[in-house]
């Protein structure tokens, strides 16, 4: 029979979701007031940071306050008052300021800002609330592990225990650092998912989750084949991961984990239709997963599978679309590279500005730099049609 753990694993699992929070800051202040006050208000800014550093919130909050009233757009005074309060453990009090955050910067609202929120009802224990507003987070900022962890912790607390193992799992993928807390979190979500989908009468799902918690539960708290992978991948030593990933996989050929890492060593070790293979295979059950999609197009691409990979680029955006341009850039940059590799300079320009565009803090930098790239490219190319039109 399944166990549960004690309620104090869960408040620490909890509270774990607290700490892993982190701040996303911006320097960017939409405002209505007048250029003057705006320079007076960010002047004003920069000695308030300094109480906010030094965590002397009273200080902090009178100053920010002085400056809300010269500029009431001001956002980062704004959401620094709402910082200065969770300080105090004002977390109600906290929770407009956030909210006005969001509202000034609209549209261009982050992952942190509703994560500041979320943290703020997560400590007032309002946790479907808290819930919501990482949800939004997470659509910003999929592979945040911040935000994977602590939408996991809040599925949880509202007893959305599959999609807590949903999360987790993802972030258990994504984030090797904080693979025990995970770990821990997810043992506890898949037991209590397998419990809830028992009492619903679906007995194959129980037995699905119940799997999952076991299989998770062995893994925490103890040395696993994984840990030892990540520390040869760490070390470069990526025949030795590829050993025993393929140890690993041959008892539990659906470790997520395990083949994304077979991907990316394989890859490293230049065999890269296993690479390929290996990609294929993780994105069978991790069908959205956007980086690795474009990242087996990259591998695609140097094992001149670059019609295949053009194709597969362009069903890839048209599913990943609606995520918006953030999360399409790795894939836009793949295609352009696709197209690149197949002499259409114009079509793998028009994708590398697109990507360029997007405003992606990984990739939007390297697109600009293609741009420049295909237009060199083309220019040789209508130089080379010139010189043998001319020979002609």
């Amino acid at each position: 029979m399944l166990s549960t753990r004690n309620s104090s694993s869960i408040r620490h699992s909890l509270g774990m979701a607290i700490i892993l929070i982190g701040i996303i800051a911006s320097s960017v202040a939409l405002a209505e007031c007048q250029p003057g006050q705006m320079q007076e208000a960010n002047n004003a800014y920069k000695s308030a940071q300094e109480f906010l550093v030094n965590r002397q919130w009273d200080a902090a909050i009178a100053r920010m306050q002085s400056i809300v009233q010269v500029c009431p757009e001001h956002v980062e005074a704004t959401r620094g008052l709402g910082t200065a309060m969770m300080g105090k453990g004002q977390f109600a009090e906290a929770i407009p300021y956030f909210q006005r955050v969001i509202e000034l910067r609209a549209e261009l609202a982050e992952a942190g800002d509703y994560a500041n929120l979320g943290k703020a009802h997560a400590r007032l224990k309002q946790y479907k609330e808290a819930r919501a507003e990482f949800m939004k987070a997470e659509k910003l900022a999929p592979n945040d592990c911040g935000v994977l962890y602590n939408l996991g912790a809040m599925h949880y607390a509202s007893k959305f225990y599959s999609q807590s193992v949903e999360v987790l799992e993802h972030a258990l993928d994504a984030c090797p650092a904080i693979s025990e807390p995970v770990l821990k979190l997810l043992t506890d979500s898949a037991g209590k998912a397998a419990a809830q989908q028992k009492a619903n009468g679906n007995n194959d799902r129980a037995a699905y989750f119940t799997g999952l918690a076991h299989k998770y539960g062995g893994q925490a708290g103890g040395s696993t084949t994984y840990d030892m992978v990540k520390k040869k991948m760490k070390d470069k030593d990526y025949q030795g991961a590829v050993t025993l990933l393929e140890q690993m996989l041959a008892k539990d050929p659906s470790h997520t984990g395990g083949l994304l890492t077979l991907a990316r060593a394989q890859d490293q070790l230049q065999n890269r239709p296993a690479s390929i293979a290996a990609y294929k295979k993780y994105l069978a059950v991790k069908p959205n997963d956007e980086n690795a999609t474009a990242a087996m197009l990259q591998v695609m691409v140097e094992n001149d599978q670059c019609s295949l990979a053009k194709s597969e680029a362009s069903s890839a955006a048209g599913k990943f679309q609606a995520k918006g341009r953030d999360v399409l850039a790795p894939v836009l940059y793949s295609w352009g590279l696709a197209l690149e590799c197949t002499g259409e300079y114009d079509a793998a320009r028009e994708k590398f500005m697109q990507c360029a565009s997007s405003g992606n803090s990984r990739y939007a930098s390297y697109a600009t730099r293609q741009v420049e790239r295909m237009e060199g490219l083309k220019a040789v190319e209508e130089a080379e049609k010139k010189k043998a039109a001319q020979g002609q």
